[in-house]
């Protein structure tokens, strides 16, 4: 485990290089960190409200969990500066444990934190659930009856949607001839 260089008491978690020496790092753990006045840090934690009270406590969390699991440690602090993120900077993974919003297991495998929908995605969905028709569950579902006879429309919609450019088709024409069962042809041929 990598301790804080400035305090020697408390895991590091925060690793500062000077111009991109990645061996020339030096760990740091929050609260020296917080003392220290690093902006991205105190700016991080002020807009997530933790106190200096929190900080202490999720220090001393960290601490318990780097040293319940001292194998994991050692491999990590084989890989802490070799850097975790592009640019080298660099992390540690257990880190995530500490914030809420993460689960023991994802952070025994590795996975991210889940992030949780933002309310304004669920405005925009309420909209579109109460005008508009999830064709492709339907066809999951199998409510949509087999399309008969447009082979050739369906294949040229699916065409121009796998495009790089110039990738949204447009179905025009009088009512009844068709507009739909293309559509649902091509959510039948997706599910």
């Amino acid at each position: 485990m990598i301790m804080c260089s400035r305090c020697h008491k408390r895991p590091a978690v925060v690793f500062l290089s000077p111009t991109g020496n990645i061996k020339e790092s030096r760990g740091l753990c929050l609260v020296c960190a917080r003392e220290l006045g690093i902006k991205p840090v105190n700016d991080l934690l002020d807009k997530m409200g933790i106190t200096d009270d929190q900080v202490e406590e999720m220090e001393s969390e960290l601490s318990d969990l780097m040293r319940e699991n001292p194998e994991a440690n050692e491999e990590e602090n084989e890989n802490a500066l070799s850097g975790f993120v592009p640019g080298g900077a660099a992390t540690v993974p257990m880190l995530q444990n500490v914030f809420p919003g993460s689960s023991s297991e994802q952070v025994q495998n590795g996975e991210p934190a889940k992030r949780f929908p933002r309310e304004r995605h669920k405005t925009k969905r309420k909209h579109l659930n109460a005008y508009c028709t999830n064709l492709t569950a339907k066809a999951r579902a199998g409510e949509i009856d087999a399309i008969i006879g447009r082979e050739k429309e369906i294949a040229r919609v699916i065409q121009i949607l796998s495009r790089r450019t110039k990738n949204n088709p447009c179905l025009i024409g009088e009512p009844g001839v068709g507009k739909t069962a293309v559509a649902e042809g091509l959510a039948l041929r997706i599910a």
